[in-house]
This record gives C-alpha cells, structure tokens and sequence, in this order.
C-alpha cells in the first residue's frame, strides 16, 4: 500500500527517515520539558543507542518506525497542550493512528499512560479537542481496518498462523481483559531474567545512565516543572506495562536459545525504554556543563557511550551490521542459484528464509495445516513445480516427512544440497 503511494524503490529509505524525524521530536520532546541543552544530549545519545542505531539501520523494521511515529505524536501532544491549539491535537492523533497502525498490539499501555499522562494535566487539556485527537487516530488507522477486510474477510481479524491459533499459544482459553493486559501471562522469574539480560547486561552503559538519570530526577523532584513530572508519571506507566508483558514472555529468536543479542525480539519490543529513558539521563548530564570540567566529563562519557555502542551494533558476533552485510550478500548469491534451479513461474515454501526468494519467485512460508499440503497438490496438477528450501533432512528425517506426504498423494525428493545447511527440495504427485 505504502509502496504504490510513494514507489517501492523508496520504501527502504522509510526507517531512515522516520529515525530523523523521530530525533527531531524527540529533540523538541525534551526541550519543552527541560532546556534545550538536555534536548541537544538526550538526542545525541538516542540516536547511538543501539537498539535505536540498529533497528533504524535495517529497513522494515515496524517497530522502530512505530518509535518514531510515537514521539511524533507526543511531541505534538504536548505543543498541543501548550498552544490549546485545535490542529495540534488533530495533527497528534494523526500521527498517533500511524503508531497504532504499525504496532496495534501497542494499543493499551498507549491508552494507560496516555489517560494518566493527561489526566494529571486535566487543567491544560482542551476535553473538547480530543475528540479532534481519536478522529484523527481513526483517519490514521482505518487503511488497516480495510486492508484486513480486504485480506481475511473481517475488519478485526488478524494474520497470526492458523496453528498458534489451534494450539492456544495466543491463550484464547483466558478471558478476554486478560488476553489484553497480560497476554503471556504474569511471570515474575521470567521478568527478572528477562530485564536482566536485555535491560541491564546486553547495554549495561545504557543502564548506568539511565539509572543515574531517574535517580537525579527523583533528587531533583521539587525543582521538576509540574509538565515534566506528569510526563514522568505516565512514562512510569509505559515501562512497568512493557516490562510485564513482553518480559513475562518466553522466546528465542537466535538459532542458540542462550544467545543474547541485539537482534533478538525484546530489544526492538523496548525500544521506546530505551529512548524515553534517555531523557532523564540528558537532564542530568547537561548538569555537569555547570562544574569545572564538566565539559570535558560530559564529552568523555558521550564518547565512551558511542563506542561502547557502536562495538555492540557493528561488531556483534552473530546478528551485528557488518555480520549482517555479509549474510545479505551470501543470501544474494543463494537466491541467484535457486533461481536458476527452478521456473519462473515455481512456488518455494521458504519459511523464514522467504525473503532470499521473492519477489523473483512465489513463496509460501510454511506448511501448518492439511490445507495446505492440499494446496500443494492441486499446485503440481495445475502445472505448477512446487520446492521447499529447508534445513537439510538427515535420511530418516526424509523419510519421517515422505510418510506424512503420503495422505495427500505428495512425495518429496532432494533437488540439491548445496547451500550450508540448507537444501533445496522438489515436491512430486506420488503415483
């Protein structure tokens, strides 16, 4: 949809863009709560973050595009306030249904915070503007209701896999309030490990200033404004919500389920913990200006922060940019041979590896349900070859998956093993 707007070969200069305009709010963010000098570090500090440097160097990453889309609507928000201008509040909302557009699951701890946030500036609040505020959430967010119609027959329904459906993993047997709050339920030893690992050792510089900020802020509470206060309370709100929810959640997006890495999920899921905790943490530093050294103190700890993050973004072993850039190009030569193996016209069952393949070739990303291997079989008596690229099969593997073809008239045969561990296999109609 965004591509036929503004053109496909724009669309992987999007995560830049939006990195842009996100420090720039984020900039203006700061600003009105402090001063212009802790805007000017908290800004400098966001953009090398590396949860924040990385997913913003890799395109069609929703979630930091949600980021920056969401400090654009607290950043008008709070202009809105301000001014108790009409369009501003529109303008929020506008950008606030693009947030909830591109993350919807986002959708309640915005709400929470966003109530306590403005409940405790009831006095600034326009009550009558806000309904300017959710047209303009509505605006946004309706080209998803439509698109889901469009696609699943039902503006609410959702494009999760069939089996994680079947198999309870999204908890439909809970209520439906504790599918909304607590979706992976509530697991405290899970939290501890969980922010133990991707909150506190993974970027432990980040921590420390962090820490140090929320401790100066709390020292400092009396001289606070009462606007940086209230936005304190609501962004307390933010952090204990997507610390509870996403920490109680039990996953392993690396190959080495003790690996902790920058690429794993809890690191993009957070990152607006990581950015909106950079606030206090640039008020306090944009102190050390007024001591005698302070300048050079506050270069010293800048640098140190942009090193120690770069080493983690570029350097990082197995999911690091440059470990990245590699695999891309060994990706490139892998898709350019398995095209010259099949048909124009082929489909590959790729499952995570679907984007080495299309849009040069039609994909399907696994086969979960007895649909379809039906599929598959009505694909090969059209006409059509049908492969699957998978990790290579041991002998009995094979065999074990043949045995489960069987029902659906279908064999699986291996074309070429070539690839690492991955091979590239043919299914036939078993005679």
């Amino acid at each position: 949809f965004v591509g036929r707007i503004i053109g496909e070969a724009a669309l992987p200069y999007l995560t830049p863009l939006g990195a842009i305009i996100g420090l720039l709010c984020f900039w203006g963010i700061v600003k009105e709560l402090a001063d212009r000098k802790a805007a000017w570090i908290s800004s400098l500090l966001l953009a090398v973050t590396p949860a924040f440097w990385y997913y913003h160097s890799r395109a069609f990453f929703h979630n930091a595009l949600f980021f920056d889309f969401l400090l654009l609507a607290v950043y008008l928000l709070i202009k809105a306030l301000k001014s108790k201008n009409a369009w501003a509040y529109l303008a929020s909302g506008l950008a606030l249904g693009l947030a909830i557009a591109l993350r919807t699951s986002e959708v309640f701890w915005i709400i929470v915070a966003g109530a306590v946030w403005l409940g405790l500036n009831w006095q600034q609040v326009k009550w009558n503007y806000l309904l300017l505020l959710i047209l303009g959430v509505v605006v946004s967010f309706s080209p998803v209701l439509l698109t889901n119609y469009q696609i699943y027959g039902s503006i609410f329904s959702i494009g999760y896999r069939q089996d994680l459906m079947l198999t309870g993993d999204l908890q439909q047997t809970l209520g439906l309030l504790q599918q909304l709050i607590l979706p992976f339920g509530w697991h405290p030893r899970v939290i501890l490990s969980t922010v133990a690992n991707y909150l506190i050792n993974l970027t432990w510089w980040w921590t420390v200033l962090a820490t140090l900020g929320f401790g100066y802020f709390l020292i400092s509470w009396r001289k606070q404004t009462k606007q940086a206060k209230n936005f304190m309370m609501g962004l307390l709100v933010m952090v204990c919500w997507l610390v509870i929810v996403y920490g109680s959640w039990q996953f392993n997006d690396n190959p080495d389920p003790a690996a902790i890495t920058l690429g794993t999920s809890y690191a993009r899921y957070w990152l607006p913990i990581y950015g909106f905790l950079l606030w206090p943490a640039g008020l306090a530093l944009s102190r050390l200006l007024n001591w005698k050294w302070g300048k050079e103190l506050l270069l010293s700890i800048v640098g140190c922060y942009v090193v120690l993050s770069g080493l983690l973004v570029w350097t990082e072993p197995a999911e690091g940019l440059a470990q990245i850039r590699d695999n891309i190009k060994r990706f490139q030569v892998w898709g350019q041979e398995v095209q010259n193996l099949t048909e124009p016209d082929s489909v590959i069952v790729a499952g995570i590896t679907d984007k080495i393949f299309w849009p040069e070739r039609r994909v399907i990303y696994d086969l979960i349900n007895p649909a379809d291997y039906v599929a598959v079989n009505k694909l090969l008596t059209a006409g059509t070859s049908v492969y699957w690229f998978h990790p290579t099969w041991r002998a009995e593997g094979l065999a074990t998956i043949n045995k489960r073809l069987v029902d659906y008239s279908l064999v699986l045969e291996a074309k070429t093993l070539s690839w690492q561990d991955f091979s590239l296999y043919e299914f036939k109609i078993k005679p």
